[in-house]
């Protein structure tokens, strides 16, 4: 089975134009986790499919020592 982001698309919106961008840029790393833990107890499934595009470039996997 291939995986559904192989060939990823790119970006709909530019950087800037994210709302809430702002937000997420004023944040420490401590708060970032406790957002990522807590979105990946609420929403695992979407939580684990954006791990996994964050886990690869151009469609390949990063590697670990990266």
């Amino acid at each position: 089975m291939n995986k559904s982001l192989t060939h990823a698309a790119p970006a709909a919106h530019l950087i800037p134009e994210v709302l809430g961008m702002d937000r997420i840029r004023g944040r420490s790393r401590a708060e970032l986790a406790d957002a990522m833990t807590f979105f990946a107890w609420y929403a695992p499934g979407i939580f684990r499919a954006v791990m996994d595009y964050m886990d690869t470039v151009d469609g390949e996997l990063i590697p670990a020592g990266m």
